[in-house]
């Protein structure tokens, strides 16, 4: 998202008036300090100051004033105020269209405050609205309004020519059908003039004409199977190479990449879109194109053989050509629509799936029948609607194209009358004539076909096109890690305009256990997502061995990150494919001696088919305590160096509890551990526990000291030994 818009010459001279600097940053905003809605208005800064325009009208507030710069988040937009001598004064509001790149301006307006000059806020969130006509951008970051298929047909035969040799088989078979096809009128002229317009045809003229025409046919037949078997393989060979691509992209792309889209749409781009450029290929490309093959021969002949007769066929051309071209952009927002629909129909069944246990226990199987009837029944009205502006489209341009038929019958007629023509030249006139109807009627539905193709196209390199926000640096660092952490200053935000961590300062011994507790929202899982490097931070540094996180290989540190999870993902396979999947290069002897520091080798033995059982997707065959045993016997069988520990035991009851905790103080041994957990008396153990509040580390000690203190930990202890005592009487 760019920061710094530029001015129009008008309010730039208006600016250099009070300050001479140029803006750093510069965006847009869309309401008054009153709330009103307002255009051609912007907040930004200078190395200076802060200035707003509300249309002409110019605010600026020079930095040696200003103590701070806040962004507040309010329910329907943002507040940016200033703090001039200890009091706040509102300077700019904006909706919550604009709220993510003004937090930026915020962040990069306080970095100038605090002289910090050669620093640059950037932001990569993705644009909602088109900058061209405002629309909402919903599933691409191109709006199908605006967007032309040009691009998308490039992206098209650049896919063609990684698959040259096959493309150029295609065509010369295309131009053997045409030739053949053409062929069959001119036989057909030579015999009516030569034996039935004359009447001296014999029985086994009829028969040699007849044994020819067939034969072409054959012929035609046999070029017709070749064009279509190189059509259907080129057709699988470009799907399989966009699938692997997406796939491939899939697995590169950030968590917050992953987190911004829906699954069911990701499935949908994903087996949907490429299927959809595979039957272009397979149809449209091998029918359509062909039949401007036939175009070009025909009018070529046509003219040949009369030129005046010619024009008159195509003289209704150059109408269906501007109808047709007129419903472009509609068709465009026809599919893109369509396409959307489905993606709601893919979602729904995605979450359906998901969570049918949760469906089948409320007994809300009707609702979400209905709910899946009326996205359904959505999509079928839509798709309705569609078929129907195309039942009226197409016929209205065959209609226009028939009238040139009428009159090539009409004029041709006159010209056999006067001797002009043969009756078997007016025979393969009129037949060129009705066949020409065909490769035009195809070019109708062409652009159809392509903006169909071209609509897929652009949702799958939509996603080929996006860029990991976490990524992976030149000369990036593979060494084996010790454990140190150390936070310095760290700001990040899922949403540019919602810090969930600002100023975090915490320094992990290798080897330490750190215990992470507060309130829901604080931001106790964000620490640890940092640590695995799930998303960079914004601000600030995450240093492991003194080396910024940055800087390592990714694989390399993913590599050394032991993860157990409150919610255990398990994959559909066997009990040992899941063991293994942190270490594929694992022996046998391995995975039972993980198994067992994981307290998970007894139970395993005891299922159908020990360690090859299959477990079932999200292992719904195992229980929740047996399935955490499963995910620690995974953590431990990569040895790794840090230890990320998340409510690994509060779904548990007391007996799997026990067992598994044994597991996770067998694994969290000499290595770097960060636990969070609700049940404070799970973290007695830590070496140290930080509580996080209000976006950063409020306290950090060791058990005892933090009770001392009589803080915020210590009010979280006595709440929860309250409530035991309230449930142990009930």
């Amino acid at each position: 998202m760019e920061l710094n818009l530029p001015l129009d010459s008008k309010k730039l001279n208006k600016l250099k008036e009070v300050c001479s600097d140029t803006p750093i940053y510069c965006f847009p905003v869309d309401l008054t300090k009153g709330g009103l809605f307002t255009t051609d208005s912007f907040v930004g800064a200078t190395k200076s100051g802060i200035f707003l325009f509300e249309n002409e009208e110019l605010n600026y507030h020079p930095f040696d004033k200003i103590e701070k710069i806040i962004n507040r988040v309010q329910t329907n937009g943002t507040l940016i105020t200033v703090k001039i001598n200890g009091e706040e004064y509102p300077f700019a509001r904006c909706s919550m269209r604009y709220a993510s790149g003004v937090a930026s301006v915020v962040r990069g307006a306080n970095l100038l405050l605090k002289g910090e000059v050669e620093r640059r806020i950037q932001n990569n969130d993705k644009e909602k609205h088109c900058p061209k006509c405002g629309r909402i951008l919903r599933g691409t970051a191109v709006c199908p309004k605006c967007n032309k298929t040009g691009g998308n047909l490039k992206r098209f035969f650049d896919i063609c020519r990684e698959n040259k040799l096959m493309l150029m088989v295609i065509i010369f078979f295309m131009l053997l059908d045409t030739a053949v096809g053409v062929s069959k009128e001119y036989i057909l002229r030579i015999f009516v003039d030569n034996h039935l317009a004359t009447g001296t045809g014999t029985v086994g003229d009829v028969l040699v004409f007849f044994a020819i025409y067939f034969g072409v046919i054959l012929i035609g037949l046999v070029i017709y199977f070749c064009k279509a078997y190189f059509s259907g393989k080129l057709g699988v060979n470009v799907v399989y190479k966009l699938r692997k691509k997406l796939s491939v992209k899939l697995q590169e792309l950030s968590l917050s990449n992953i987190d911004s889209r829906n699954t069911g749409e990701l499935v949908e781009r994903i087996m949907g879109d490429t299927t959809r450029v595979s039957d272009f290929l397979n149809r449209s490309f091998a029918h359509s194109f062909n039949q401007v093959f036939y175009f070009i021969t025909l009018i070529t002949i046509m003219l040949i053989m009369n030129w005046k007769l010619a024009l008159i066929s195509f003289s209704f051309v150059p109408f269906m050509v501007i109808f047709t071209k007129t419903f472009w952009p509609k068709i465009h927002r026809i599919f893109s629509n369509l396409r959307r629909k489905m993606d709601v129909i893919q979602n729904k069944l995605q979450d359906v799936l998901s969570g049918i246990r949760i469906v089948k226990t409320y007994g809300k199987e009707k609702t979400e029948i209905e709910q899946f009837r009326s996205a359904n029944e959505n999509y079928a009205e839509t798709n309705y609607k569609n078929e129907k502006f195309f039942a009226i489209f197409y016929p209205i341009v065959s209609l226009v194209f028939s009238f040139g038929t009428y009159f090539i019958i009409y004029a041709g007629g006159l010209n056999v009358l006067q001797g002009q023509m043969t009756p078997g030249e007016l025979m393969q006139f009129v037949a060129y004539t009705s066949m020409l109807l065909g490769p035009i009627h195809s070019m109708t539905f062409l652009p159809r076909d392509i903006i169909n193709m071209s609509t897929s196209l652009e949702r799958i390199y939509d996603v080929l096109g996006e860029k990991p926000k976490v990524l992976q640096r030149e000369n990036a660092i593979s060494r084996e890690i010790t454990g140190d952490v150390q936070f310095k200053d760290v700001v990040f935000g899922y949403s540019s305009h919602e810090p969930v961590l600002d100023g975090v300062t915490l320094d992990v011994k290798a080897g330490e256990m750190i215990g992470l507790v507060g309130s829901s929202g604080a931001g106790k899982s964000t620490l640890i997502n940092l640590v695995m490097r799930l998303y960079d931070v914004d601000e600030g540094s995450i240093c492991i061995d003194g080396v910024d996180i940055r800087d390592y290989n990714t694989e390399s540190y993913h590599s050394q990150i032991g993860v157990v999870l409150q919610e255990t993902f398990l994959f559909a396979g066997s009990v040992l494919q899941n063991i293994r999947f942190s270490n594929p290069n694992a022996t046998m002897s391995e995975i039972i001696m993980a198994a067992k520091v994981a307290n998970a080798h007894d139970f395993i033995c005891r299922l159908p088919d020990g360690y090859n059982t299959y477990v079932g997707e999200k292992g719904h065959s195992l229980s929740g305590g047996e399935k955490q045993r499963i995910a620690i016997a995974r953590a431990i069988l990569n040895n790794p160096k840090i230890l990320i520990l998340d409510e690994a035991t509060s779904a548990l009851d007391t007996e799997s509890e026990y067992l598994v905790q044994q597991a996770l103080e067998r694994l969290r041994h000499n290595r770097t551990t960060f636990a969070i957990a609700h049940r404070l008396s799970t973290l007695r153990c830590a070496d140290r526990i930080a509580v996080v509040d209000d976006h950063k580390i409020a306290e950090i000690g060791s058990h005892n000291e933090l009770l001392k203190k009589k803080g915020i930990y210590y009010n979280l202890v006595m709440a929860q030994l309250q409530m035991n005592k309230t449930a142990d009487k009930s």
